[in-house]
């Protein structure tokens, strides 16, 4: 062979294996996969029923090895995922007879495989959830089964392990962390019903220091202020900075014997203390004794809240500007984590005749039924936006001024039901979307309604929706978010997954029915009723600020779009806005007739 022709048959090698590295799979290969996992599935089966083999080490192992050849042999098959799951789960097993940590690490280790190379197989969610569990229950890992569980959340919304993720996080809710689940006592069956008192928390322990991801850098940030709202069984404290800063904190219980209360300190790094932030101040008021901020070395500002009792707390972070949010709340407490219940209830066809309360017992069932959420009388009503945040402004409507008319509007229809309505303003001034929030959670609002209006870079969308809180379902959804929380949609997009612990906590069911109660009611009266064409854009979930760590179920709605100008006019118009009210009211009165149905079983 001649010196020049060696190029090209090289070449000629060259494309042969590319087109035998595109080629299929073969038919016999497919087929010795299909065989090769099916004959090691039935063994996995087999052995766990068999006692005696079961015992052997050898047996799992060999098992094992087999789903790892058959991930080996062909990586992107679709065989490869279910390999995996199989390989943990076969780990698993072996781990739950050797009591071996090595084990439960190494069938970890598989899922977080399976979850990194296929995070859209529809056993991803499977295999994270059975990770949460072995680091649950297994290696005592909760801070990591709370990382798994999170990725469900997150990742797999639609995927059938997303609400065993969402009771699975909630049972963590207080294990290994600092705070404390009150678990009631059983009620126990007798002819007559009786209500038994919640459990009292236990003392909440010390916890570890949290540290954020940020990297603080640049020139120092300013502490801004320190603001708080209390009562007897709750605070917000709220501390606004200058811009995006790294911080640490954390939690330290009661030490009667040096005369020291419950603590939490915040370290913020890189920040100097503004003037608005006092260096002490006493509060007179609830839960909350002291607030104190001080410099304990340089480039450092530390503020301390001192408190009376502490039965949980929640530190999370806001955007523009960057705020640290610490919501703290006392053992008497007698929100949904007093007593733990079902969220959904099913209506039986024919309900039983109601009980007859015996005397005495009266009380009992009053508190019972107040600690269950089962009251609706005070109802706080937000105006969306005001003073230096004008909200949308689009044909002729300033977001701001409108729904400032409309909550009055509102409010004055619900009086009229004998609802007592408390307001986050009454006029045209500024209030921070996390201390609305805080103003319905110390005035003990039963219900949370904040009202807005929407807007679109299309002028042809129009139509009426509500909102309550949770991860964000669709692009649309994201997009409003982003727009009342006044931040970017990436931002939208990475605070979901810090709101997997702040909604866990949250009415959420309640709020739902809430939200398709008003969506329903205010759709039949303003279309239906009155005739005009307003479009039902349906009930939706997202993560708003305003939302935020309501204690009572509260819902976001959405009036209508006003970079439309056909629904721009309907909103200008006083007989239009009196309908929608209505509409709003009804759902409020038919929410509350529902959960009188179930306060009166």
């Amino acid at each position: 062979m001649s010196i020049r022709l060696y190029p090209r048959l090289l070449w000629q090698c060259l494309i042969i294996a590319v087109l035998l590295a595109c080629m299929p799979v073969p038919q016999a290969d497919a087929a010795s996969l299909d065989a090769s996992f099916n004959t090691a599935w039935r063994e996995f089966h087999a052995l766990s029923k068999d006692k005696r083999k079961a015992k052997y080490r050898e047996n799992w192992l060999r098992i094992e090895q087999k789903f790892v050849d058959v991930y080996k042999r062909s990586p992107r098959s679709s065989y490869a995922p279910k390999a995996l799951f199989y390989a943990g789960r076969t780990r698993t097993e072996l781990g739950a007879r050797s009591f071996l940590s090595s084990d439960f690490r190494k069938a970890v280790d598989y899922y977080g495989r399976l979850a990194s190379h296929f995070p859209s197989h529809s056993w991803t969610d499977d295999g994270l959830y059975q990770a949460a569990l072995v680091n649950k229950d297994r290696l005592n890992d909760l801070a990591a089964a709370r990382r798994d569980l999170n990725a469900i959340l997150r990742d797999h919304q639609q995927g059938d392990m997303y609400y065993k993720a969402l009771a699975l996080h909630r049972s963590l809710d207080g294990k290994g962390t600092a705070t404390a689940q009150a678990s009631p006592k059983p009620v126990q069956k007798a002819p007559a019903p009786k209500v038994s008192k919640p459990v009292q928390a236990e003392p909440v322990k010390a916890s570890r220091i949290f540290k954020s991801k940020t990297i603080s850098s640049g020139p120092p940030a300013t502490l801004v202020d320190v603001r708080y709202q209390s009562s007897d069984d709750y605070t917000r404290v709220v501390l606004e900075c200058s811009k995006e800063v790294a911080y640490r904190y954390q939690f330290l219980p009661e030490d009667r014997k040096a005369g020291k209360p419950y603590r939490l300190y915040v370290d913020i790094e890189n920040a100097t203390p503004g003037k608005l932030v006092r260096s002490h101040e006493t509060v007179a008021d609830g839960i909350l004794k002291e607030v104190r901020t001080g410099r304990p070395r340089d480039g450092v500002s530390r503020v301390v809240l001192d408190f009376s009792s502490v039965r949980k707390y929640n530190v999370f972070t806001l955007d523009n500007p960057f705020r640290v949010v610490i919501d703290v709340t006392s053992p008497d407490d007698k929100s949904e984590d007093s007593v733990q219940v079902a969220q959904t209830k099913p209506e039986p066809k024919a309900p039983p005749k109601p009980y007859q309360v015996p005397s005495g017992s009266k009380g009992q069932v009053k508190d019972l039924v107040e600690q269950l959420g089962l009251t609706l009388n005070t109802i706080m009503i937000d105006a969306g936006h005001g003073g230096k945040d004008p909200g949308t402004q689009h044909n002729g409507i300033r977001e701001r001024e409108y729904t400032l008319k409309m909550v009055k509007i509102i409010g004055r229809k619900l009086e009229a039901k004998g609802f007592n309505v408390l307001y986050t303003r009454t006029k045209d001034v500024f209030v921070p979307l996390e201390d609305r929030t805080a103003m319905a959670n110390v005035k003990k609002a039963d219900m949370f309604l904040s009202v807005h209006i929407n807007a679109n870079n299309s002028s042809k969308i129009h139509g009426f929706e509500t909102y309550y809180l949770n991860l964000a379902r669709s692009a649309s959804a994201v997009r409003v978010a982003a727009r009342e929380n006044a931040v970017s949609e990436k931002r939208i997009s990475d605070l979901q997954f810090i709101l997997t612990d702040l909604m866990l906590n949250s009415k959420m069911q309640e709020s739902k029915d809430l939200a398709e109660l008003i969506q329903k009611n205010v759709i039949g009266t303003v279309k239906k009723k009155y005739g005009y064409s307003t479009r039902d854009n349906g009930v939706r979930s997202a993560p708003f600020y305003v939302l935020m760590g309501a204690k009572m179920p509260s819902v976001l709605v959405e009036l209508g779009y006003c970079t439309n100008p056909s629904e721009a006019r309907r909103l200008k118009s006083e007989k239009y806005l009196e309908r929608m009210a209505e509409g709003i009211v009804d759902g409020v009165v038919a929410y509350k007739k529902k959960i009188n149905r179930y306060a009166s079983m």
